[in-house]
């Protein structure tokens, strides 16, 4: 393996463990405010029989441009897609069966915002208490753990094992480091999807980092990060054209890589603009 690889590796990896270092107490603190509001589990939508074809939506740039190709499938599909990607899709006509939200920050809420409709949220159970208290969607939350392998020396128990004894949750989703890998794993896992088409799955961009430009907040202040750090890097996407990436989006890119060779045919990048290469 390539010594530059290996590097972006490492760097990669410190940074999950300084998040769950630095979050692990505020997760704990959300999970026992959500406890009460914890009434299905993922374990509910668990199908052992053929989920059929799904459509799994990320929030990358390409997403604009892919719309029309995403409405020619989605019927006889069903559409899971990630929590950012979501106002973006009902603005525009596509409503999707489940939203997959991972993340802790009070700020997801605000990407939820759409009123009353009929998808089911798929919630990890760390989320901010605000998220479950203002969602709209009719079909109910469905909670699960994020699986992972970081070890509490303070309560000498692995993290996930911790999440599920305070929230009682026991079904697991396993990550590869962003929300889009958890949404490709609970359509392939979960769903038990007999082939998986993804969309705004770019991990670059040209422009705007997001989608139609949603959440310029969030993206600048990404960018900015990311420069100071050094990891704001150059790229090639599968048209040929000059894009920008990051360290963390090349990593999240390298995981749904062999996620995709691993399924074989099952799992089919569809993003229009992309530096996942399968």
């Amino acid at each position: 393996m390539p010594t530059e690889t290996l590097e972006r590796e490492k760097i990669h990896e410190a940074r999950l463990v300084r998040t769950a270092s630095r979050h692990k107490g505020a997760w704990m603190e959300n999970i026992r405010a959500n406890k009460p509001r914890i009434i299905r589990d993922l374990s509910e939508l668990w199908l052992d029989s053929d989920g059929g074809e799904i459509i799994s939506v990320a929030a990358g740039p390409s997403l604009a441009f892919d719309l029309h190709r995403i409405r020619t499938m989605a019927p006889g599909r069903q559409i899971v897609c990630v929590d950012m990607a979501l106002k973006f899709l009902v603005n525009n006509g596509i409503f999707p069966d489940y939203v997959i939200s991972t993340d802790a920050s009070a700020r997801v809420k605000d990407f939820l915002e759409t009123g009353e409709i009929s998808a089911k949220l798929i919630l990890n159970v760390i989320a901010h208490p605000q998220v479950a208290k203002s969602w709209r969607g009719n079909a109910g939350i469905y909670w699960f753990v994020m699986a992972n392998q970081f070890y509490d020396l303070d309560h000498k128990d692995f993290v996930e094992n911790i999440h599920t004894k305070l929230s009682g949750v026991g079904t697991k989703l396993v990550p590869g480091g962003n929300v889009s890998s958890v949404a490709l794993g609970f359509a392939l896992s979960a769903r038990n999807a007999s082939k998986v088409y993804l969309f705004g799955h770019d991990f670059c961009w040209k422009e705007e980092m997001y989608c139609g430009g949603i959440n310029k907040d969030l993206a600048d202040e990404r960018i900015r990060l990311e420069s100071d750090a050094g990891t704001l890097l150059d790229s090639i996407n599968t048209s040929g054209e000059k894009v920008k990436t990051n360290l963390s989006l090349m990593e999240f890119s390298k995981w749904h890589k062999d996620a995709v060779k691993n399924f074989g045919n099952h799992v089919v990048n569809c993003s229009s603009s992309t530096i996942l290469k399968t």
